[in-house]
């Protein structure tokens, strides 16, 4: 495991009754959906952000994207669907290639995509696979196989560029620094952004961002779940130079998926987080 990255091995993230926070928890709007099972979206037209699919990931060939595994339906029956999803593998329907390639578009209105994307321990009750969470073995296989977390900064990529934001890997001072001893930065694109964040702020998306701080925190990525909430949070003082206010309660839900022991799912209330010595 990179020495950079929290260990998380020994932490129990699939405690019973631990789910998904609901989109009311989220936004306060009072419906019952979880997730990105939310269809209460902006039909104004705002939705269409184009289908401008640059990755501004610029050294993502360092490592790239594992190839398909070659064993058989019968070896692969006991591995995660999420391990298989990232190495190639079909899962119901669609690869970790097709779903990079999707327009703006279908991302912001396809809705069972994202969880096997960015998995997170909690389940969902809108996923595309019943099995697509994180475990503890699959929290190990991304924390120690830089092949997987290469393949999930490709998807990190291309959904900060779904946001509006610019993303690019910076160098230490060492021209042998391996990928997982890089700094990233992470900022909003002066042209894409306004628009793209005319969608996204303030609405199901808000969530999908929630789960991707947990997801790379619980994958061994602690750098890039650092710098996303940097840039957000950045967002969020500013309330200027963006179309929409992202609102406080929200904030503090990127604020928990950010800072809280990995034990606490973001949706648990402080009163209950307590139990674990921390909110």
């Amino acid at each position: 495991m990179d020495n950079t990255v929290t260990n998380t091995n020994q932490m129990d993230l699939t405690g019973p009754g631990l789910v998904e926070p609901c989109e009311a928890d989220h936004h306060g709007k009072g419906t019952n959906s979880q997730d990105d099972d939310t269809q209460n979206i902006d039909q104004c037209g705002e939705g269409n952000i184009g289908k401008d699919r640059d990755q501004t990931m610029e050294d993502s060939a360092d490592e790239g994207p594992t190839q398909v595994n070659p064993q058989t339906k019968k070896d692969l029956a006991g591995v995660s669907p999420v391990i298989r999803f990232y190495e190639g593998d079909n899962i119901q329907g669609r690869t970790l290639e097709e779903v990079l390639e999707w327009s703006d578009t279908k991302l912001e209105y396809t809705h069972d995509f994202i969880q096997i994307l960015f998995p997170i321990p909690e389940r969902s009750n809108f996923m595309l696979h019943p099995a697509a969470t994180l475990d503890e073995k699959t929290m190990e296989a991304f924390q120690n196989n830089p092949g997987l977390r290469a393949s999930m900064r490709r998807a990190l990529a291309r959904m900060l560029n779904f946001f509006g934001f610019d993303y690019q890997i910076v160098n230490f001072d060492t021209d042998n620094a391996t990928i997982d001893q890089r700094l990233c930065h992470i900022v909003p694109n002066p042209e894409k952004f306004p628009r793209a964040a005319r969608n996204w702020m303030n609405s199901h998306n808000d969530l999908r961002i929630t789960r991707i701080i947990r997801c790379l925190r619980c994958c061994g990525m602690d750098v890039e779940a650092r710098e996303f909430y940097r840039a957000l949070r950045n967002l969020h003082a500013s309330r200027v130079g963006h179309p929409r206010r992202i609102n406080d309660r929200t904030f503090m839900y990127w604020t928990r998926a950010a800072k809280r022991d990995l034990r606490i799912p973001p949706d648990m209330s402080d009163a209950e987080a307590e139990r674990f010595g921390e909110t």
